[in-house]
């Protein structure tokens, strides 16, 4: 421990040889002894310094003791300094009391009497001393207080932060689970659940792979050798898979599990897997422009184009087009398919082709009598083709999906939809100014969110919002609500 700071003490007298002798009794103390000849002087050296005890004669001639007490009393700084009287001259019991009303904390008479003085000073000395820690002590804890209440409330906002997102998280997963139960067509109830445990298992892989890098992104080489593993029968070049490593962003790693369960899946029904001899080759490259994978079959049946698109192929084409921004080609050759998924890295906001549209935005079987035309808005293909789907059961014809801001001004610019349902968060982008274009434009629209419907801007107070996973009687609710009549109802 370091060595105590010194403490002022402050002499006051008009007699120098009593000033003396007072230094001289008090020297033993070590402390910093300040000599004044007048009260004037006593209040100068106030001014300037900290003082922690002073020593007043009573009798002076310019300001007596008591005058000299009470204008130091009047200083917030000095309310509770310890001062002491010495008095050469007998005073009465109504001037000791006027001394203890004026502030004095002691009286000492001369002949002054060395070790008393000393002892009296040395008790106020260490007081003041203590005082003096215990408040640096109380600022110190203060501050720590300060700082650890900052840093708890940083703590909890960053725990709100991360509840809401992992709750966003869930009902997003949710949400395409519930897409894929929705959306997925079979002949038969053990051929359905078999597709959709598939689907399910794909999604449940690129999950494990993000959980395990804390959703910072998933190897492409894992994700790729964790859907195709299934099919590994005993030959080792039954499957080849080459490529850099690459680290995919969660949402990417997503679809691409989902794509590639689609082609395995589909390459093990009726393409290369599905016959002994058969081979799939994946490879992969990356450019500063793009990643690009290739899917490529060999020594299965011989396949043709098929006449329709069936959920797989939609699935790959929206996805990568559409959330990723990318492009899908599909080769049908006689040795088997080949497809290629291109994913831009600097992904931009793109019109999807017109031929995905045209299957997305197919004539819906049942028709109202009032055929109102909806707008789809929603950056998570499978769940804007199901919310296409269900809007289109609900007897509306349907635009989209439109997965970005630019998407879906640009399609309420074409004045073509009378309604809209808008997916909050695109991406980490508002929809919001989408929807105060409708508002001014008299378009009725919805909000779904996979995040509190209180964390809606207050000016859309009045606009039904519905969670994610979205429940059709709820999404009916939200359209009756605004004023659109649902085949349903």
């Amino acid at each position: 421990m370091t060595d105590p700071e010194k403490i002022n003490i402050l002499l006051v007298d008009d007699q120098p040889a009593k000033l003396l002798a007072y230094e001289v009794i008090l020297n033993e103390l070590g402390e910093n002894l300040i000599k004044a000849n007048s009260g004037r002087e006593a209040l100068e050296v106030l001014l300037k310094k900290d003082v922690g005890v002073v020593l007043v004669d009573v009798s002076m001639p310019d300001l007596d003791g008591f005058e000299l007490v009470s204008m130091i009393r009047e200083h917030p700084r000095y309310e509770r300094t310890a001062i002491i009287f010495v008095s050469a001259i007998h005073l009465t019991e109504i001037d000791t009391m006027r001394g203890y009303a004026k502030g004095a904390v002691d009286y000492v008479s001369v002949p002054v009497i060395p070790e008393i003085l000393r002892a009296k000073v040395r008790v106020f000395v260490d007081l003041y001393r203590k005082t003096q820690q215990l408040e640096r002590l109380n600022s110190q804890l203060e501050q720590r207080v300060e700082e650890r209440t900052a840093e708890l409330t940083a703590a909890l906002d960053r725990q709100a932060i991360l509840a809401r997102e992992v709750d966003h998280r869930a009902k997003n997963a949710l949400a395409v689970v519930q897409s894929i139960l929705h959306l997925t067509r079979s002949a038969d109830v053990p051929g359905y659940i078999a597709a959709v445990e598939g689907r399910i298992r794909a999604l449940s892989r690129a999950h494990e792979l993000l959980s395990h890098s804390r959703w910072e992104g998933a190897n492409l080489g894992r994700l790729v050798e964790e859907e195709l593993e299934p099919y590994r029968t005993g030959d080792a070049d039954r499957i080849v898979i080459l490529g850099p490593p690459i680290v995919l962003q969660p949402s990417v790693a997503q679809t691409l599990a989902l794509a590639l369960h689609e082609l395995a899946t589909n390459a093990a029904k009726y393409g290369a897997l599905s016959q002994p001899g058969g081979r799939v080759s994946i490879k992969w490259d990356l450019s500063p422009e793009s990643l690009r994978l290739e899917w490529l079959e060999s020594g299965g049946p011989s396949v043709n184009r098929p006449a329709t698109q069936g959920f797989g192929t939609k699935l790959i084409n929206s996805s990568i087009q559409g959330q990723l921004n990318g492009n899908v080609t599909f080769d049908w050759r006689a040795t088997g398919l080949r497809c290629e998924l291109i994913i831009l890295r600097d992904v931009q906001p793109v019109e999807l082709p017109a031929a995905t549209k045209e299957a997305q935005n197919g004539v819906a079987s049942l028709q109202p009598a009032v055929r109102h035309c909806v707008m789809v808005v929603e950056d998570e293909p499978l769940v804007g083709l199901m919310m296409v789907d269900i809007v289109r059961e609900l007897g509306f014809s349907a635009s989209g999906p439109f997965i970005s801001v630019a998407e879906a001004t640009a399609a309420a610019r074409g004045g073509n939809c009378e309604a809209a349902v808008l997916d909050v968060n695109l991406n980490g982008e508002l929809v919001y100014p989408v929807a105060d274009m409708l508002a001014e434009s008299g378009v009725p629209f919805i909000f779904v969110t996979g995040y509190s419907p209180e964390l809606v801007e207050k000016r859309f107070a009045e606009v039904p919002v519905v969670q994610k996973p979205v429940n059709v009687v709820d999404l009916q609710r939200a359209f009756l609500s605004r004023g659109l009549i649902c085949k349903a109802a």
